[in-house]
């Protein structure tokens, strides 16, 4: 449940260049909603994730502190150059708010709200188109993502008097140099479809000595095109992401059981899920694309009790110069 799953944008998705227009500029936002939790495939209730002094024993999966509904946005600028017909390149600097609300059983923090926001990881990118005809595309994207992020955001937790370190959830960045890359198929015609498979892989461990985790996605698309304005798209994805690799000590606690909520224990994070979205691209001109997303996961098993998605929303403005 990392906030680099809304940075998966793709150098593809912009309008084709033509000859006279190299540069492209896009405006996107995303927002993502996290509510109620689960293990595995399986829901469970507030009431099972929250410990309960005096009423139960304390376990690996009940917290003194839970998180209860978690809201993720990210603005992004994406400036892109048509260097030749087949190759693309491009910059991504995202903007990051997060919103948490909690509960808890520590007195004075009964509920309670942490936020974040600042600037994320820049990603460069190329995209390669090695194949193309009148039938269909191949191509490979590739980039980096640098650490501009911060690790070290801070906040009024129960867990110490004053501001203290943040879970990794509430963090803006990875902390490390990461590889995202993608290759995708799509056929042409009036209902083109395509396929891809993407991925981020992380390098190294950050200064908090955790690295986050990969993250792997199989995507299909199906485009209906309703005039030359407009086209409808509908499809499904699979993802997968690994668990948090290290821990940040800073967010731990004395005594048997370390983490004080969920989201502060490394091995919590990570797990499949399956999402079906849809969407509409409207051109206005040859220079100026709009395009509308949603999405919303039909199938998730997650290292839980870890917060499950809800819904995920884009809005994206491109145009060419």
């Amino acid at each position: 449940m990392s906030f680099q799953d809304l940075l998966n944008v793709n150098v593809n998705d912009n309008i084709d260049s033509v000859e006279q227009r190299k540069w492209s500029l896009s405006l996107q936002f995303k927002a993502a909603e996290f509510d109620g939790y689960m293990i595995d495939d399986s829901d469970i209730s507030l009431d099972e994730v929250l410990f309960s002094p005096g009423e139960e024993s304390r376990t690996e999966e009940n917290f003194p502190v839970v998180p209860t509904v978690i809201n993720q946005y990210v603005k992004v600028v994406q400036i892109g150059y048509q260097v030749r017909s087949d190759v693309k390149i491009g910059v991504q600097i995202p903007l990051i708010r997060q919103e948490t609300d909690h509960i808890s059983v520590v007195p004075g923090y009964d509920e309670f709200l942490i936020s974040s926001e600042g600037l994320g990881d820049v990603v460069v990118t190329g995209h390669y188109e090695f194949a193309s005809n009148e039938n269909y595309s191949i191509w490979l994207s590739g980039g980096i993502s640098f650490p501009s992020g911060s690790i070290d955001e801070e906040g009024d937790t129960p867990r110490a008097a004053g501001d203290q370190q943040l879970p990794y959830t509430m963090q803006l960045g990875s902390g490390t140099y990461d590889f995202p890359f993608e290759i995708g198929y799509q056929n042409k015609g009036r209902y083109p479809f395509s396929i891809m498979f993407s991925a981020r892989v992380r390098t190294g461990d950050n200064d908090r000595n955790y690295r986050l985790g990969n993250n792997y996605e199989l995507n299909g698309k199906y485009n209906f095109i309703i005039s030359q304005k407009t086209t409808l798209f509908a499809g499904a994805e699979l993802s997968y992401a690994d668990s948090i690799h290290g821990r940040d000590e800073e967010i731990t606690v004395d005594g048997d059981f370390p983490y004080p909520a969920g989201i502060t224990n490394p091995e919590l994070y990570g797990g499949s899920k399956v999402r079906l979205f849809g969407g509409v691209n409207y051109f206005a001109t040859d220079w100026l694309q709009l395009q509308l997303n949603g999405s919303k996961p039909v199938y998730q098993n997650l290292n839980g009790p870890q917060p499950k998605e809800l819904w995920r929303f884009g809005f994206q403005l491109s145009t060419l110069f």
